[in-house]
């Protein structure tokens, strides 16, 4: 799994449950300054199988709380035959989430497929956590579409 977005990794948490999953996973979120590239990338080859926008507030995107309860968009995808998700998250400055992606759409690994402009958080979930290998660390600077952020091995 590549990178959606360049940035920060501002955590990485391992959840109970999930709604892009429907079950257990990791969350590897990346903070994007407004000095970052806002433009989110594919982290593998996968196909849109639904998206939901959100309404939201608009709270400064460095807090952990805006993460929970700002505007966002978040995406299903399925990779190998499996559930992965994305959300884009708006933050003070940015507001606006662009995603003109639709339902049955292929992406290949790296591929733009949207942007959020100016201070925001991109999420990558991941099913089985216990089956997942992070290859990033919280504070680690990284890059959309060239950081490998995890591997998620073929189910057995």
């Amino acid at each position: 799994m590549l990178s959606p977005a360049d940035g920060v990794v501002s955590a990485v948490e391992f959840v109970d449950s999930h709604e892009t999953i429907e079950g257990p996973g990791v969350v590897i979120r990346i903070f994007l300054s407004v000095l970052n590239v806002h433009i989110n990338r594919a982290p593998c080859e996968c196909l849109l199988i639904q998206s939901i926008y959100r309404k939201g507030k608009f709270l400064d995107a460095r807090t952990e709380e805006s993460a929970k309860v700002n505007e966002s968009n978040t995406l299903f995808f399925v990779y190998k035959g499996e559930q992965i998700g994305l959300r884009q998250v708006s933050g003070k400055v940015a507001r606006h989430i662009v995603c003109p992606i639709h339902k049955g759409d292929k992406l290949m690994q790296g591929e733009q497929f949207g942007m959020i402009k100016f201070g925001s958080t991109t999420e990558l979930i991941l099913p089985r956590p216990n089956d997942v290998s992070i290859h990033v660390k919280k504070g680690q600077s990284i890059r959309g579409g060239l950081t490998r952020l995890a591997t998620l091995p073929p189910r057995s």
